[in-house]
């Protein structure tokens, strides 16, 4: 039902009395805005989501071209919460399986296990050369003097500089588009879940079976994971709750009793809405930009940047039934503008229109202002099908269609010095007690999808306390991602 000119998703049926008569106003419709408002409503809680884009789900959508359903980057469900997986099983019942997991990277011109398993990787390379990566790490574990500041000296600390500069450097310095001496060491530190190379080699000398084995499988929606934004949104409206897209945040000013949010819809059309709390899973530097600069937003956003990379996503729509049997595909290689592919129909059937048919979604680690990025569309899909053709990896005759579709904020970048430059945006935000951040996003910490709906449920435990012990996913596990 459209109302005021404004682009309004709710139903017909009388909203429900709410159990607690605040009103809550969460900005951005994607998968953390979105379970926020989910879990709010479920309370009896007045929610207004709202969205800057047509559609909700954010990062998270599902884009259908032709038949050919495509996600923003591929998104994996896995988690060892059993909680959050039955959040998941509950809200998609039986829309929702089980995909095994393959993936490979492309090293030396041979494709390699991935996560990297050393005994296969170093097996691609020359004795010698594997060797010296061998030689290397020892002598990294025998003197780990190293400080660690970077990402790069987290890594050669633990694996040695000839392990970096093969199988660390080339993509990490891709996917960020900066040199790894400028990655904060906290990135290395939260991601890296690569075997010790010492346990390696004690399993090849002593025919020893162990580690950690890698995620074997993950659960994904059978039509794209923007099938989970979807069942929030509706289930939000089915409590009363409103959803506002193709809708900005205009101004965000602190009152007496919480905020006034300002919303404009793309044709002008403005309207403010008295909130009593706000969540927030906006960029922070957009959050900053939003409030009156007489509160010293713009002093804070203009010593304290915090910045995010972009990326572009190249979908191509293939005329052959496969490409490989691979979740994803990762390439560090410098002199490909591409960086990881999955092939859609690998996850789920229903991702392409008809068997004869498969499709790649294609990643480019771009961000604006960049050469790649401001390239046409057509000459980006030339580029792209080019080198994967000089690869063998598709051939140019397999392209049916292309789509290029380009996305801002896409990671946020944990640059050296930003844990201080995060907590001075955090401390001058947390003046509000009623402004709450929360996803990848709106907190700046990297998380992937489970991760999300952890951080959703540690702010549903801070805002309703005496509940947590009842209802609680997380059980005691109160606190927030730093």
């Amino acid at each position: 039902m459209i109302t005021d000119l404004l682009s309004v998703k709710a139903l017909t049926i009388p909203e429900p009395k709410p159990a607690l008569s605040q009103h809550f106003v969460v900005l951005g419709g994607g998968i953390a805005g979105l379970a926020t408002a989910y879990e709010l409503s479920k309370r009896g809680i007045q929610v207004t989501v709202v969205e800057k884009a047509e559609e909700v789900g954010g990062l998270a959508r599902t884009l259908n071209y032709d038949g050919f359903r495509f996600d923003i980057g591929g998104h994996r469900f896995h988690s060892n919460n059993s909680s959050v997986v039955q959040w998941l099983k509950d809200l998609l019942q039986t829309d929702l399986q089980v995909v095994p997991r393959i993936s490979h990277i492309y090293l030396n011109q041979q494709f390699v296990d991935y996560p990297i398993q050393f005994a296969n990787a170093l097996a691609i390379f020359p004795p010698l050369k594997a060797a010296q990566m061998v030689m290397s790490y020892l002598g990294a574990k025998i003197s780990p003097t190293r400080q660690e500041i970077s990402f790069e000296d987290w890594v050669i600390k633990r694996y040695g500089k000839a392990l970096y500069e093969v199988f660390f450097k080339p993509y990490t310095e891709k996917v960020w588009g900066m040199t790894c001496d400028r990655l904060a060491a906290t990135w290395a530190a939260q991601r890296i879940r690569v075997p010790s190379l010492w346990k390696t080699l004690q399993n090849m000398l002593f025919q020893k079976q162990g580690g950690t084995a890698p995620i074997s499988q993950f659960y994904y929606p059978r039509s794209g994971f923007g099938m989970i934004p979807s069942a929030l949104e509706a289930e939000i409206i089915k409590r009363g709750g409103i959803v506002y897209t193709s809708t900005a945040l205009s101004e965000l000013a602190p009152t007496s009793n919480g905020f006034d949010v300002t919303i404009q819809q793309q044709d002008g059309t403005t309207r403010t809405i008295a909130a009593d709390q706000v969540v927030s899973t906006l960029p922070l530097n957009y959050l900053l930009q939003s409030i009156p600069k007489q509160w010293g937003s713009q002093e804070i956003l203009d010593a304290y940047d915090l910045k995010y990379r972009d990326m572009v996503c190249l979908f191509l729509a293939l005329k052959k039934p496969q490409v490989s049997q691979d979740s994803w595909t990762y390439f560090p290689m410098q002199d490909l503008v591409f960086g990881r592919t999955h092939e859609p129909k690998n996850w789920s059937s229903e991702m392409v229109p008809s068997p004869e048919f498969t499709s790649l979604a294609v990643e480019i680690f771009s961000s604006r202002g960049e050469a790649i990025w401001q390239l046409p569309d057509a000459a980006i899909a030339e580029t792209v099908v080019e080198q994967m053709s000089q690869i063998g990896w598709i051939q140019k005759a397999d392209v049916h269609q292309s789509w290029v579709l380009r996305v801002p904020y896409a990671y946020p970048i944990y640059e050296v010095g930003y844990e201080n430059r995060l907590k001075v945006v955090k401390d001058y935000l947390g003046q509000w007690q009623n402004l709450h951040l929360v996803g990848r996003t709106g907190s700046f910490h990297y998380m992937n999808s489970d991760g999300v709906i952890e951080d959703v449920f540690r702010l549903i435990e801070q805002l309703f306390p005496e509940q947590a012990a009842a209802v609680s996913p997380l059980g005691s596990q109160v606190g927030r991602w730093l």
